[in-house]
């Protein structure tokens, strides 16, 4: 059986990070080596630290997509009573991470993704790579997957017992629209259901806007040490 690959978020700003770090390094590093000027090499100093915090974003971006992506879908995934007869929304899908490890917790449910499959927020990105994911990882009959805009979902009020989202709603540009997608996501939650949206940035906007929403916000708070790389999940019932 093949192996089941997930792929690495924004591939290209990794890239770019790591490059950008060891590039930045290894030129303020031949520049202190033959400077004799004080001013000049405290400024290199500076420059080289900026390099190394480059280089370290990449390298947790890279560590994230090895291993890091994976220990935070189970943390997200433990975090809920699993009766197997859920109803579940992953948005953002991407290549089906959370869709399809939630699809494992099912008996008789059903784990819908959506996403729009941008192959800059995502190394690989396509709908008919994650179709065969979930087909590798054998529960193809649990799944659906519908190319979707979270601001706008076509499901109806009260559709799902659990909502997930992993390191999508920053994706989606401007304040106003981020909290149009938390509105959508109250909207489409069951009464006493669940949701937990991860992302690399603080989550306090998403947890006021769920607040706002009627959502009771049980927690919002960094896990970096389970993703290792920066991230927050907030945790919200209703």
């Amino acid at each position: 059986m093949p192996n089941v690959k997930y792929g690495f978020d924004a591939p290209g700003i990794m890239r770019n990070l790591i490059l950008f770090g060891v590039l930045i390094i290894t030129i303020s590093s031949i520049i202190f080596k033959f400077s004799g000027n004080l001013i000049l090499n405290y400024i290199n100093y500076l420059i080289i630290l900026v390099g190394f915090i480059f280089f370290i974003l990449g390298i947790a971006m890279l560590a994230y997509g090895l291993k890091g992506k994976y220990r935070t879908r189970d943390l997200m995934l433990s975090k809920i009573n699993w009766t197997g007869k859920e109803n579940v929304l992953d948005i953002g899908t991407g290549q089906g991470l959370l869709m399809n490890g939630a699809a494992k917790k099912l008996t008789t449910g059903k784990s819908i993704g959506i996403d729009i499959w941008s192959s800059k927020d995502l190394s690989g990105n396509s709908m008919s790579k994650t179709l065969t994911n979930a087909e590798i990882e054998g529960i193809l009959d649990k799944v659906e997957i519908r190319n979707e805009d979270a601001r706008n979902l076509s499901f109806a009020d009260n559709s799902f017992d659990v909502v997930l989202s992993l390191l999508c709603i920053h994706n989606i540009e401007t304040k106003a629209a981020q909290e149009k997608v938390c509105c959508e996501i109250a909207r489409v939650l069951k009464p006493n259901g669940i949701a937990l949206i991860g992302d690399y940035i603080p989550t306090t906007d998403y947890a006021k806007a769920f607040a706002k929403a009627g959502l009771k916000v049980k927690s919002s708070k960094p896990y970096f040490k389970t993703a290792l790389a920066l991230m927050w999940i907030v945790e919200v019932t209703k």
